[in-house]
């Protein structure tokens, strides 16, 4: 694949999303967890403390806006826009996949503009197939990071889209080979965490095994409930044949709530909640099981494509419903938060009732 189709693909998921139906029928079975109302709160809303640690770095809210785009002109002003936003809140971010500027030099600058900022948290982003696929190595990683001056690196598993992408990459047969690219690069150039980050499809507890032998640092789950990439590359698909072929796998994937459950029982890093977050009870729930963080970016690649000050509204709306659901359960802080009660019932109660 030459520069230009990477270029026109990142043009076309920037689309998609923009304008076609590409979140999930099913549910992030966040709906089927409860926080126990505390009916005397015993807080001050106006004290709800927000702030937390994340590798390292403070943010003022449990919150980053997670990879969404680079690559392509049309997506540095979306950065930018992310970028100043995340600058005015406090929070942190990550770009998009870095695959098009480690292959071509021009569009650096789209995913460099998040520098351009006061950011405490940037989050770079390689894909996981390309290690075995590719051949990359530490190198590599170290381009990507000076691309950014990251904090961080994720890499991005994705078979499901990359089984559905008409010229997608589809041999992860090997993941083990990632254990000494993060051994061989924090030894070479910089002890920065590695994050294995889902794209949608989310992580099983078998794969948190695998992701903490390999010696990850932390986990973004992105369950099914929220963007389906399945769906995003279904729109791009012309032939009708295949076309009927994807369908068949639109809903495919574990829900961001079970996939929480899954990795927290046996993963000790840090766990980022995503996929489907779409509010500050979403993030609630999510920290009040077992998340340290949420990322969200569907929501805010529609308000970047209008401008900086539609992201702020969209992740201040997010902070003021985390802090009232704070104060409605009792809880002063977001360590007094990772304690709170809740239930579960429905079919997330299913989901973590099966045995082999």
């Amino acid at each position: 694949m030459d520069n230009k189709d990477i270029h026109l693909r990142k043009l076309e998921h920037i689309w998609i999303c923009n304008h076609c139906n590409v979140e999930y029928k099913k549910s992030t079975l966040f709906d089927d967890i409860k926080l126990i109302h505390r009916g005397i709160s015993n807080c001050n809303l106006e004290d709800i403390d927000t702030t937390t640690e994340l590798f390292g770095k403070e943010l003022d809210a449990p919150l980053i806006v997670t990879g969404i785009t680079g690559g392509h002109p049309k997506a540095k002003e979306i950065n930018k826009n992310i970028a100043k936003a995340i600058e005015e809140l406090n929070l942190g971010m990550g770009v998009g996949s870095q695959r098009a500027g480690i292959l071509d030099s021009s569009v650096v600058d789209t995913y460099r503009v998040v520098r351009d900022y006061d950011i405490p948290l940037v989050i770079g982003n390689l894909g996981a197939v390309n290690f075995i696929e590719d051949g990359w190595d530490e190198e590599i990683v170290e381009r990507a990071v000076e691309m950014i001056d990251g904090d961080a690196m994720a890499i991005h598993f994705n078979p499901l889209q990359e089984a559905i992408q008409p010229e997608g990459d589809t041999n992860f047969k090997g993941v083990h080979i990632l254990k000494e690219v993060i051994s061989r690069y924090k030894k070479k150039y910089r002890n920065i965490p590695f994050i294995a980050k889902q794209v949608g499809e989310g992580f099983s507890k078998e794969d948190a095994i695998v992701l903490k032998e390999i010696g990850f640092d932390g986990i973004d789950v992105a369950g099914s409930g929220g963007t389906s990439w399945a769906m995003v590359e279904y729109y791009r698909i012309k032939e009708k044949e295949f076309r009927e072929f994807s369908e068949r796998f639109l809903d495919w994937g574990i829900p961001t709530a079970v996939s929480l459950f899954y990795v927290k029982d046996v993963f000790p890093g840090t766990i980022i909640a995503s996929g489907g977050i779409r509010s500050g009870i979403d993030m609630a729930k999510s920290i009040a099981i077992g998340g340290h963080c949420c990322g969200v970016a569907l929501p805010v690649l529609r308000a970047a494509l209008k401008d900086s000050k539609e992201v702020v509204k969209v992740l201040e709306r997010m902070i003021k419903e985390l802090k009232t659901t704070m104060f409605l359960v009792g809880c002063e802080n977001i360590e007094e938060l990772r304690r709170a009660n809740y239930i579960i019932k429905g079919e997330l109660r299913e989901w973590l009732d099966i045995k082999k």
